[in-house]
């Protein structure tokens, strides 16, 4: 048994003298060790099969990563693409081919990074109002204002934080309109912060109807999917990397549009950043 007890098996495989009870109670113990064997022979199956399989999905995984579009590919067909349509006298197509390889790259290369200028984050907006007055014509039209002497390039913020607003106001705020959209960006800094504020000129909501848009924007339920999903995850970032004093608000009169405001606070870019 103490053989047994520490592994050492193959020492047991003796004939055993004694009484008939210890002779019994051997027997049974061999049997015992048998069961420990056979059963420690299926873990290590098991666990050869196991990493087995792991290997498999690693060789898949980085297969799949090996097949995936490299950006610079989609860039150039693209590229290639616009050429093409502009050779063929068709320059509308060309510049939207244009705008969206720029807003992708925008996209692809903010994906994961911590801030952005205000300058590179307007540039994106700016593309995105672009592609959308060329699918939609005159029913979107905008208009951008910056607070004289702010200068967008000095100042950082989150990447990819205004366009969900931007159409959340065209998809949402001007649905009804046919002609004559608008949508206004206004950038100011004040004490508190630095505003950014997304109007259009849509159908708006009455004062109960905000009310509770503002309340799903700031307490998300899963349990009730709607568009003010967009301007809560945007609530949440804020918040989360800035602090609860900030965030978005809304303001909403019926029959004349909707205003989403953005406080963000004032995080310039340093000497050292501005040099690199």
């Amino acid at each position: 048994m103490g053989k047994a007890s520490r592994g050492d098996y193959a020492a047991m495989r003796t004939e055993f003298a004694g009484s008939e009870e210890l002779s019994e109670a051997f027997d049974e113990l061999l049997v015992m060790v048998d069961n420990i064997q056979r059963m420690e022979a299926e873990q290590y199956e098991t666990k050869l099969r196991e990493q087995k399989i792991e290997v498999e999905q690693q060789k898949m995984e980085y297969k799949m990563l090996a097949s995936q579009i490299n950006p610079h590919f989609l860039y150039n067909t693209l590229e290639t693409i616009r050429m093409k349509a502009f050779t063929a006298g068709d320059k509308e197509v060309a510049t939207a081919i244009k705008l969206l390889g720029k807003s992708m790259r925008y996209v692809l290369e903010n994906t994961g990074t911590v801030e952005t200028t205000f300058a590179e984050e307007m540039e994106h907006i700016l593309t995105y109002l672009k592609i959308q007055q060329l699918r939609f014509g005159d029913r979107v039209n905008y208009k951008i204002t910056i607070q004289p002497g702010l200068e967008l390039e000095n100042y950082r913020m989150l990447p990819l934080l205004l366009q969900p607003i931007v159409e959340n106001a065209i998809v949402h705020g001007l649905e009804a309109r046919e002609e004559d959209g608008c949508v206004w960006i206004s950038i100011y800094r004040m004490d508190d912060g630095i505003h950014v504020d997304i109007s259009d000129n849509g159908n708006g909501m009455d004062e109960e109807t905000m009310k509770e848009v503002m309340r799903k924007v700031e307490n998300y339920t899963r349990e009730r999917r709607t568009s003010s999903i967009g301007l809560y995850n945007i609530n949440r970032r804020i918040k989360l990397n800035y602090g609860e004093e900030y965030g978005i608000s809304i303001q909403s009169t019926l029959g004349e549009g909707t205003m989403v405001t953005a406080l963000l606070p004032v995080r310039e870019v340093s000497e050292e950043e501005k040099e690199g």
